[in-house]
C-alpha cells in the first residue's frame, strides 16, 4: 500500500515538473515576443519620428497617444506633457507655456474635423494652413483614418499630415504663368525645334485668327509671306544655335489673308540640363503703330510745308541759343539762306554784343527800338525763356539784316519742353516797319483830332443833356429818343478822346505819377463800389477780397486800372453770373524788394480766343469789334491799364478758357 502511495506521489511530482517546465518555457517564449514587440515598437516608434511628415494617433475619445517629432516641433509639445490630452487642452497648454495663440483655431478645427470623420467612418482627406513658430503659414495635406472596435465603439484615429507647401506654391505660380499667358495680348507661340506650332494662346488667337486647334502641329511658315519665306530658316539657325531674336519687324498673313505688321521677339526654350528643346515666340501686332507713325510722318510732312509758307520768320534754338530750324520767311527777312542760319549763334540776327564792365560782370549791347545802343545787364528775352521757360512778347526790338541793316520786329520766344526739361525755344517774328509808320501816322491823325472835337463835343454833350432832361416839353417823344441817342453817342466819343489823349500822354511821358502810400484795399473797395451801380444794370454779381497791405502807387490810376478792368469784365460777362475781385502777396525772390501783390480780376463771360490774349492790350484791338461796339467799347481800356502798370513797373496779362470766362492779372511791386 505504501508502494502504491510512493508510485503515486512520484508521479504527481514528475506532473509538476513538467508542468512548471512548460509554465517556466511560457514565461521565457512570452518575454521573448515582450522583448521583440519592443524592439519592433521601438524601431515603428524611430521610423515614426524620422518621417518628415506628421504622425499622431489618438484614442477614441481623440486624446493625444503618440505623436512622431515633426508634429511635435510644429505645435511646439516636445517639451510637454501632451500624452491623455484633448486638442483643447494642448491648445490652452501652450498658450500658458509660450504665451502663443497661433494654434488655438488650428487645434479646434482639428478636433471638429475628427468627429466628421467618425461620423463619416471613413478616411478623410483635406488641406490644413498651420502656422509655423515663426508664424509663417504652411500648407499640409491631412488624412485622417478613424479606428472602430468590432462593435462598433470607437478605438482611435491615426493622423497623417504632409506639408505640401511650395509644392502648392509652385502650382499656384505656374497656374498664375499658364493665366498671364492665357490672357496676355501679345501671342505666345511654343514651337519645336523643327518649326512646328505646339503651343497657341488667346492672344495669338486674336491675331492671327487661327484656333489653336487649326495650327496645332502645322509649320510657323503657315503665317509669313511667301516672299519672307527665307526668315524661317534663318530664324531657326540662330535659335538652334543657342542665340535669340529681340524686336524683329516683319510682315505676317492672318487666317482672313490680311496683312499685318508684327514684332517679334523669339527665344530658345531649355530644360533643366540647359538642352534646347523648343522655341518661343512673343507676336505683336503692330499694324496700328505703323499707321500712326506713318500718319505722324505725314502729319512731319505737312507741318514742314505749314512752316514753309507761313509769312512769319520762325526759328528753332536749342539751350546754348544755336538756331537748329529756320523756315524760307526766316531766311528771306533776314537776307541769309536756310543752309548759312543752321547751327549759327541767335546773335547773328540780333547783333547783341557780349561786354564785359570793369567790375567782370557781364552785359549785352542790343539796339533798342529807338535805335539807339543801350547796354541791357540782363539777358535778353529769347534766352530768358530758356533759363525760366515763360513764354514772352517783345514789340520793341530790331533784327539785323545780312547786308548790315536792321529792321523793327515783334517777337514772341516760346520754350519747348520735353519731360518738364526746357531743350530749346522757338522764335516767331515779323517785319513791323509798315504797322509802325502806320500806327505814327494813325497816332497824329488821332491826337489832332480828338484835341480839335473835344471842346465842341463837350458842348453839345451839355446842349443835348438840357434838351434830353424834359424841360423841353413841347418837344415830340420822338425827337426826345433822338436826343437821348445822340447822347449816348456823344458819351461814347467823348470817352473815346479822353482814352486817347490818356494813353498819349502817358506813352508821351506826360504824365507824372504822384505815388504815395496807399492801403490797397481801400483802392479795391472804391474801385469796387464805383462799378457796383454799372453791375447792377447789368445784373451781374460783384464779389471782392480786399487785401490789407499798403503799396506805393499813385491811386487815382490804380482805381482807374482797377475799374478799367471791372467794366470790361462786367461788360462781357451774361446775366446772373459773377466778377471777382481779388489780390494777395507773392514773392518773386528772396529779398524784401522781391514782395509783389498780384491782382485779379475774374469773369465767367465767353472767353478769350487764346492768339488774342496778347493783342487785346494793343491800342484798338478788340477780340469781336461789333460786340464790343455794342457794349460801349473804346478798345483803348486795356491800353490803358497795360500803360499804367507798367508805369508802376509791373506786368499785365490775361488767361481765358472759351465758353468759361477770363481772368485778368497784375503784377505790381509793393516797395517803391
Amino acid at each position: 500500500m505504501i508502494d502504491q502511495n510512493s508510485e503515486t506521489e512520484t508521479q504527481f511530482i514528475a506532473s509538476l515538473q513538467a508542468v512548471n517546465q512548460r509554465l517556466i518555457q511560457e514565461i521565457q517564449e512570452r518575454k521573448r515576443v515582450e522583448e521583440a514587440w519592443r524592439e519592433s515598437s521601438e524601431r515603428l516608434k524611430t521610423l515614426i519620428n524620422a518621417m518628415p511628415d506628421l504622425v499622431c494617433f489618438k484614442d477614441g475619445s481623440g486624446r493625444w497617444l503618440e505623436a512622431n517629432q515633426a508634429i511635435l516641433e510644429l505645435f511646439q509639445l516636445k517639451t510637454l506633457d501632451y500624452q491623455g490630452k484633448s486638442d483643447p487642452e494642448l491648445a490652452e497648454l501652450v498658450e500658458q507655456v509660450y504665451g502663443q495663440t497661433l494654434y488655438r483655431n488650428v487645434l479646434i478645427n482639428c478636433q471638429q474635423s475628427d468627429q466628421e470623420a467618425w461620423e463619416n467612418k471613413k478616411l478623410s482627406q483635406q488641406q490644413e494652413i498651420i502656422p509655423d513658430f515663426e508664424g509663417n503659414l504652411r500648407i499640409f495635406d491631412v488624412i485622417k483614418v478613424p479606428l472602430f472596435h468590432l462593435n462598433g465603439e470607437r478605438k482611435g484615429l491615426v493622423i497623417l499630415g504632409r506639408d505640401i507647401t511650395e509644392h502648392q506654391q509652385a502650382e499656384n505660380a505656374y497656374k498664375q504663368l499658364a493665366a498671364i499667358v492665357e490672357s496676355s495680348e501679345d501671342g505666345i507661340i511654343g514651337k519645336t525645334l523643327e518649326g512646328e506650332i505646339i503651343s497657341w494662346n488667346q492672344g495669338a488667337q486674336q491675331i492671327y485668327g487661327y484656333s489653336e486647334a487649326e495650327v496645332k502641329d502645322c509649320p510657323f511658315s503657315l503665317l509669313t509671306l511667301p516672299e519672307r519665306l527665307s526668315e524661317v530658316p534663318q530664324i531657326l539657325a540662330s535659335i538652334q544655335s543657342g542665340g535669340s531674336i529681340d524686336h524683329y519687324e516683319t510682315v505676317h498673313i492672318r487666317k482672313d489673308r490680311q496683312h499685318i505688321d508684327v514684332c517679334l521677339t523669339i527665344s530658345p526654350m531649355k530644360d533643366d540640363h540647359g538642352n534646347i528643346t523648343g522655341i518661343s515666340t512673343i507676336s505683336r501686332d503692330i499694324s496700328y503703330q505703323k499707321r500712326i507713325e506713318k500718319t505722324l510722318e505725314q502729319l512731319r510732312h505737312q507741318n514742314e510745308l505749314i512752316l514753309d509758307s507761313a509769312g512769319e520768320g520762325i526759328c528753332g534754338l536749342n539751350r546754348e541759343g544755336k538756331i537748329t530750324f529756320a523756315n524760307p520767311a526766316a531766311a528771306r527777312m533776314t537776307g541769309y539762306t536756310i543752309r548759312e542760319l543752321l547751327m549759327s549763334d541767335w546773335q547773328k540776327i540780333t547783333q547783341e554784343v557780349i561786354a564785359v564792365s570793369p567790375d567782370n560782370t557781364h552785359s549785352i549791347i542790343t539796339i533798342d527800338s529807338g535805335y539807339q545802343l543801350s547796354t541791357n545787364q540782363q539777358n535778353s528775352q529769347i534766352f530768358a525763356t530758356l533759363e525760366d521757360g515763360l513764354i514772352r512778347h517783345v514789340d520793341n526790338e530790331v533784327f539785323w539784316h545780312r547786308n548790315g541793316s536792321y529792321f523793327p520786329v515783334e517777337y514772341v520766344s516760346t520754350p519747348i519742353e520735353n519731360q518738364g526739361e526746357i531743350i530749346g525755344a522757338v522764335v516767331t517774328f515779323k517785319d513791323i516797319t509798315e504797322r509802325q509808320a502806320m500806327e505814327k501816322m494813325k497816332d497824329e491823325f488821332i491826337s489832332v483830332v480828338s484835341h480839335e472835337l473835344r471842346t465842341p463835343l463837350t458842348s453839345i454833350h451839355g446842349a443835348l443833356g438840357l434838351l434830353a432832361s424834359g424841360l423841353l416839353d413841347t418837344q415830340p417823344q420822338r425827337a426826345k429818343r433822338m436826343l437821348e441817342i445822340a447822347i449816348t453817342n456823344t458819351t461814347r466819343l467823348v470817352r473815346l478822346i479822353n482814352d486817347i489823349l490818356d494813353l498819349e500822354r502817358m506813352q508821351a511821358g506826360q504824365i507824372t505819377l504822384d505815388k504815395k502810400s496807399c492801403n490797397l484795399a481801400d483802392l479795391m473797395v472804391q474801385a469796387n463800389n464805383e462799378m457796383i451801380g454799372m453791375a447792377e444794370k447789368a445784373g451781374v454779381n460783384l464779389s471782392i477780397k480786399p487785401l490789407g497791405i499798403h503799396v506805393w502807387v499813385a491811386p487815382d490810376r490804380i482805381i482807374q486800372l482797377l475799374t478799367n478792368l471791372l467794366s470790361n469784365a462786367i461788360r462781357f460777362s451774361s446775366v446772373d453770373s459773377c466778377v471777382c475781385l481779388d489780390a494777395k502777396l507773392h514773392n518773386s525772390g528772396l529779398s524784401l524788394s522781391s514782395l509783389e501783390v498780384l491782382i485779379t480780376v475774374q469773369d465767367q463771360g465767353q472767353g478769350i480766343p487764346a492768339d488774342k490774349l496778347e493783342t487785346i492790350f494793343g491800342r484798338f484791338q478788340q477780340v469781336d469789334a461789333s460786340d464790343s461796339r455794342q457794349k460801349g467799347g473804346t478798345g483803348l481800356g486795356l491800353a490803358i491799364c497795360r500803360s499804367i502798370v507798367q508805369q508802376h513797373g509791373g506786368h499785365i496779362w490775361a488767361e481765358s478758357k472759351l465758353g468759361k470766362g477770363s481772368t485778368f492779372f497784375v503784377r505790381l511791386p509793393v516797395a517803391g
